[in-house]
C-alpha cells in the first residue's frame, strides 16, 4: 500500500530545511505540494487534449468537403460524425477535470 511516507511521494519533493538540515516548522505543507503538482500535470495533459481535439476536428472539417458519393461516402461521413462527437466529449471532460481540480 502506497502512503504519502513512501519514497515515490517524497522523491523530488523536498521542504524547506533549516541549516541543521531539520524542517522548519513553518515549512510548506506537503499536501500543498502534491496539490500543486497534481493541478501542473492536469494543466499540461489540458493543454495536449485540446491542440489535439483541435487539431482534429480542423482534419475532420477538411475531410468532410471531399466530393465523394455513394455507401461509402456515407459510412465515412457518419464515422467523422461520430468520432468528432467524441472529441467533443473528452474535450468538455477535460475541461471540467481541469475546473475541477483547480477549484479545490
Amino acid at each position: 500500500m502506497n502512503t504519502y511516507n513512501d519514497d515515490l511521494f517524497l522523491r523530488n519533493q523536498p521542504l524547506p530545511a533549516l541549516p541543521d538540515g531539520n524542517p522548519s516548522v513553518f515549512s510548506t505543507c506537503r499536501c500543498a505540494v502534491y496539490k500543486q503538482t497534481d493541478q501542473d500535470l492536469i494543466s499540461r495533459h489540458y493543454a495536449s487534449t485540446i491542440t489535439a481535439s483541435d487539431n482534429a476536428a480542423t482534419a475532420i472539417a477538411r475531410s468532410q468537403i471531399v466530393e465523394w458519393t455513394g455507401n461509402t461516402a456515407d459510412w465515412f461521413r457518419s464515422t467523422l460524425d461520430r468520432t468528432a462527437y467524441t472529441i467533443k466529449m473528452l474535450a468538455e471532460d477535460v475541461e471540467i477535470t481541469r475546473r475541477l481540480a483547480m477549484e479545490s
